[in-house]
């Protein structure tokens, strides 16, 4: 493996090469970022930083996030990245756990998160124009405030930083952590996930390596970076192998036509997917079966989640690509098991086989099974996380003996491919999000109204698992499940919120009084199926449906909502509300329709124009 030292030394050699190329096509090449690294070290001591601190960094800039979690690894302090759409709560008890040293987070988090007298730099990107028209309309004495002001923004701290000697450490020793990520889990015991030097580069090693990069990749991911498929197989994936990360935009799948595009635009060789975007891509493919027909694209890259068989099969058909599928958790940084892209790892309906580790499947007595028997899965290897920071209990019970008990059950067939089969944990993989359910489960509890709760998870062809709240009311208290959905909305972020609210009268027990899990799950399918609300108006039938996806109000929606007015109005709802609609009008919405449907007046257009 090559070190952060080694690695930013390689793109010295050729700096006026694109590493990044952003919003609007903004391209941020290796030699700005050298030297963007460069100037934050100096404002890293500036702010009595030293090897082994902690900074919390949480951005919607892109460049930035990238630039600092860089700049922060080749100092040698420890980046804990956290989602912008975080809550107050959620972040104050990462705080008290993990006890950081500074703040790199936008300006409006500073109030949202409540974050009095901290040692911070608020990300405020103002664009030279606007600076320039400021300048003309204000007075000096605004200059000077923006100048006194300017040492605690970025990117604004870093000018007049050109002619100063950088600050940084000799050498970064492997052991070193690099980051720390926060799973979901309570907020009372927050698990921050440790990765070290050694764990991050010797896998970015591995990857490189298995999916055959060099420095002519141009990487097309656009996934949510405060998570490691986002953050390690994007922009540090892309540095390490000397290519180019691409993300111009939003990950939105109203709009993937900006994917399909893309890959032609920018010359894409991989696209980075998680299986609900893949579902997208098989329903919402017309037009656009030829857009990986390019020179330049190798294969697509499906991780996060279960990439389950029959849609493996069909999107590889209709777009004529090869899936490659891996298997890893946020303690393995990314990947463990890979299926493909060589033939000999690539088998359909299995994660492929390990590279870079070992692994065995136990039983339940810890003895290793026969090939084909399943089993929990262990893993072993170099990228396996160190532990969960200043929780001794709860690394003792998934790191014993260096080897990590993923709590996923698998099975390995004779030719050694491994197939998952199965999970332990309680984990719930929603969307390529996995969130624990206890976390949910904890705020639920906290209204007064409700006296018990268990969050489930149920098989889901779109999300992979569809969250599901199970309720049980107090006596005698009449509590709405808008209500509850609202309060969830302002205390969770967007992909914790789960999809679907079931009331429970009781929950099934066993003998010990522990809820039956799997009982459950079967009161819910029989008692939970959405009703399809139809009346007699288009509008009226869209909006009542909307309603019962979005979980709000049908009073609340109106012809001139969209996706930027509605609460709970996002890419996998989007997907809910127009596969609800073709149910209801008998109808089937192209490709293009769905480009067009991102409010209710234009959804209305559209099944105006396919029932005449």
């Amino acid at each position: 493996m090559k070190s952060i030292i080694e690695v930013l030394d390689s793109a010295k050699l050729h700096p006026k090469k694109a590493f990044a190329v952003l919003h609007d096509g903004e391209t941020v090449t290796y030699g700005s970022l050298l030297a963007t690294v460069d100037k934050l070290s100096i404002i890293f001591q500036r702010l009595s930083l030293k090897e082994g601190d902690k900074i919390v960094l949480s951005t919607n800039d892109k460049r930035a996030l990238a630039e600092i979690t860089i700049a922060a690894y080749r100092f040698g302090l420890t980046v804990i990245l956290t989602d912008p759409n975080a809550k107050a709560d959620r972040i104050h008890s990462i705080i008290d756990s993990a006890r950081p040293d500074a703040f790199f987070i936008d300006q409006a988090l500073t109030t949202a998160w409540r974050m009095e007298n901290k040692n911070i730099v608020e990300i405020n990107k103002v664009s030279e124009e606007k600076k320039n028209v400021f300048k003309k309309i204000f007075s000096r004495s605004s200059n000077e405030r923006e100048d006194r002001s300017s040492d605690h923004t970025y990117p604004a701290c870093l000018k007049g930083l050109e002619n100063i000697t950088p600050l940084h450490p000799k050498s970064i020793d492997s052991s070193c952590v690099a980051y720390m990520m926060y799973t979901s889990g309570s907020t009372s015991d927050p698990k921050g996930v440790v990765i070290s030097h050694k764990n991050l580069f010797s896998h970015l090693e591995t990857l490189k390596n298995v999916y055959g990069f060099d420095d002519d990749v141009k990487i097309l991911n656009v996934l949510n970076l405060y998570h490691t498929d986002g953050i390690n197989q994007g922009p540090l994936l892309a540095l390490y192998s000397g290519g180019t990360w691409v993300s111009p935009f939003k990950l939105d799948t109203s709009r993937l036509d900006l994917i399909y595009y893309g890959i032609y635009k920018y010359k894409i060789t991989h696209l980075f997917v998680v299986p609900t975007l893949l579902s997208f891509f098989e329903k919402y493919c017309e037009g656009f079966e030829d857009s990986f027909q390019t020179p330049d694209f190798k294969f697509a890259i499906s991780v996060a989640a279960l990439l389950e068989e029959r849609l493996w099969h069909s999107v590889s058909s209709i777009f004529k690509i090869q899936i490659v599928n891996i298997y890893g958790l946020t303690e393995t940084v990314t990947g463990s098991v890979y299926c493909g892209p060589a033939a000999d790892t690539f088998k359909i309906g299995t994660v492929g086989k390990p590279t870079d580790c070992s692994i065995k499947i136990i039983d339940e007595e810890g003895q290793e099974v026969s090939k084909g028997e399943k089993g929990e899965l262990l893993l072993k290897g170099d990228h396996i996380m160190v532990g969960y920071f200043n929780n001794a209990e709860a690394t003792s019970k998934v790191l014993i003996d260096g080897w990590l008990y993923s709590g996923d059950i698998a099975r390995e067939d004779d030719e050694g491919f491994v197939k998952i089969v199965g999970r332990k944990k309680s984990m719930i993989n929603s969307g390529g999000f996995r969130v624990q359910p206890e976390e949910i489960e904890e705020l639920l509890l906290k209204m007064k109204e409700v006296d018990e709760c268990k969050v489930i998870g149920l098989p889901d062809p779109i999300l992979t698992e569809k969250m599901i709240s199970c309720v049980k009311l107090k006596d005698n208290v009449v509590l709405t499940e808008l209500a509850i959905y609202k309060f969830m909305r302002e205390n969770l972020e967007p992909e914790k919120v789960p999809q679907e609210m079931c009331f429970i009268d009781s929950f099934p027990r066993g003998i010990s009084g522990k809820i039956q899990v799997e009982e459950l799950k079967k009161i819910v399918t029989q008692k939970n199926a959405l009703p399809i609300a139809k009346s007699e108006g288009i509008l009226d039938t869209i909006i009542k449906n909307a309603a019962a996806i979005f979980k709000v109000d049908h009073k609340d929606i109106n012809e001139m909502s969209s996706t930027r007015t509605v609460s709970g109005w996002d890419s996998l709802n989007h997907l809910a509300l127009i596969t609800r609609l073709e149910q209801v009008f008998n109808i089937r919405f192209s490709t293009s329709d769905i480009m067009v449907m991102t409010s209710i007046s234009s959804i209305q257009n559209v099944i105006h124009k396919k029932l005449q």
